[in-house]
């Protein structure tokens, strides 16, 4: 099976759903494997995942902390062919645009930093990869069998911390407007539909995660109706 995928895609980054971890690192092969590594530098932890697209999207995943396999588990929540199945695809998880990441692995399952691809290449996978997140918003979701007493997985589609931050700064800033304004609905509702472009173009270029399109839309619709409120009522 490994002879029959091209090594062509691009990873992508995001913030890690998953208690414990930091971000994950994420792709699809040619051939409908979907692969993702989720890490955390400081704690020396690394989980891999793995849904064969062949199995119907059979989930293997491991854990490894501080260079040692702790925890491997497939669909049936046993160990049972989950180091075959990433040593089948170490080839692809070594091309991770992250040696620190991979070294977090510690070569186990075969998995070894790849010095093959030249500089102008991982420039031009970087350059992919900003592409797709642009416009590729929303990935499929992930399987309810990778659930485990080690992970914890929030839908992507619901408010993170990052996103409560982005509220009470865009209601703080509307406000501080509306006061410099003599309370102005006009300077009101532009700072909040302004506010909600902004945090969706820092979700996708600058944090490099999907935009959440509820915090983006409670923004422009409500800049949207202060802005007509006070230009036609007050």
């Amino acid at each position: 099976m490994p002879g029959s995928r091209k090594v062509q895609f691009a990873w992508k980054r995001r913030p890690s759903e998953i208690r414990g971890y930091e971000r994950a690192l994420y792709t699809t092969l040619d051939n409908g494997d979907y692969i993702r590594v989720d890490y955390n530098t400081g704690d020396k932890r690394a989980r891999l995942y793995v849904e064969v697209h062949e199995e119907s999207g059979s989930a293997y995943y491991s854990i490894i902390s501080h260079g040692r396999i702790t925890l491997e588990r497939n669909n049936a929540g046993r160990s049972t062919g989950v180091a075959g199945v990433l040593k089948d695809r170490a080839s692809e998880f070594a091309t991770i645009p992250n040696n620190d990441v991979v070294e977090l692995i510690a070569n186990n399952y075969g998995i070894r930093i790849d010095d093959t691809g030249s500089d102008s290449e991982k420039d031009e996978q970087r350059k992919q990869e900003l592409a797709e997140t642009r416009l590729k918003y929303f990935r499929k979701g992930e399987l309810a069998s990778d659930y485990d007493s080690d992970s914890q997985y929030i839908p992507v589609s619901r408010f993170a911390f990052i996103d409560l931050f982005d509220l009470g700064t865009g209601l703080a800033l509307g406000g501080v407007f509306f006061l410099l304004n003599q309370y102005s609905f006009l300077a009101f509702g532009a700072v909040l539909a302004f506010w909600g472009i902004l945090t969706g173009f820092f979700d996708i270029l600058i944090r490099k995660r999907e935009p959440l399109f509820t915090k983006i839309i409670f923004f422009l619709g409500s800049g949207i109706f202060l802005y007509i409120y006070g230009y036609f009522y007050i």
